[in-house]
């Protein structure tokens, strides 16, 4: 199970690299990893398409290509994005794994580089700034089975990160708003951390949903809500 970063290649860790780069493995990945790490893989590579509505099939399909690899002996490298156990299925998968596999085998981790402390910091958005935030609360927009995760309650010394949520940004700013953040608290997505088409889109909790379906934003993106996205961008749109 190895951690891919938030998508440039360069966040890589050491130990990722010089695993992906061996030409026998079997490396299974799914569609969020970027190109530019992909490219780097010089063994057998299968991508799982968890699209929305066969996430479930294409999970499987993970499951049945890493059992068949370790069956005929090879070396098979689970890749995920940014770090495999900050709201991914890292843990499931290992479970999965000890199961398909009898126990026979423990698979090795190697930790991935988070997109929720990574992604904001290459936006230009610090995550603690003195006398804007002194805390950072981590949430994904998705729970168990779609459901929808217990937002916090406002603090203006606070920032909050989402992680796999662009698709309910508009959902998730009225839910914020019910928790007592104003409409003028800052907020920004950032889109495909550190790759060469990142973008970076800034606005309010009033505005960064519309802003946000006009522009397009896909996944991967990580967003971040309060006042350090103010520290070096300014108050601005």
């Amino acid at each position: 199970m190895v951690g891919a970063g938030p998508g440039d290649p360069d966040l890589l860790t050491v130990a990722a690299l010089r695993l992906i780069e061996e030409p026998g493995e079997l490396v299974i990945a799914d569609r969020l990893i970027s190109s530019e790490v992909l490219a780097l893989v010089q063994g057998e590579l299968r991508i799982a398409r968890k699209t929305p509505g066969c996430a479930e099939q294409a999970q499987n399909e993970i499951y049945e290509w890493v059992a068949e690899g370790v069956a005929s002996g090879r070396h098979v490298i689970r890749l995920r994005i940014g770090d495999p156990f900050v709201f991914g299925r890292g843990g499931e998968e290992i479970l999965e794994f000890r199961k398909l596999l009898g126990g026979a085998l423990v698979p090795r981790v190697v930790p991935g580089v988070s997109a929720a402390f990574a992604a904001p910091l290459l936006g230009g958005i610090p995550v603690t700034h003195r006398g804007s935030a002194h805390r950072v609360v981590m949430s994904t927009g998705f729970g168990r089975n779609c459901s929808s995760p217990e937002l916090p309650n406002y603090d203006d010394q606070t920032t909050t990160v989402f992680l796999m949520a662009v698709g309910r940004l508009p959902e998730l700013c009225v839910g914020l708003q019910e928790r007592g953040y104003p409409s003028s608290c800052a907020a920004a997505v950032i889109e495909r951390a550190g790759c060469p088409d990142m973008r970076v889109l800034v606005g309010s909790v009033g505005t960064i949903a519309r802003l946000a379906a006009e522009h397009e934003m896909r996944p991967p993106s990580t967003i971040i809500f309060g006042d350090v996205v103010r520290v070096v961008h300014g108050d601005f749109e």
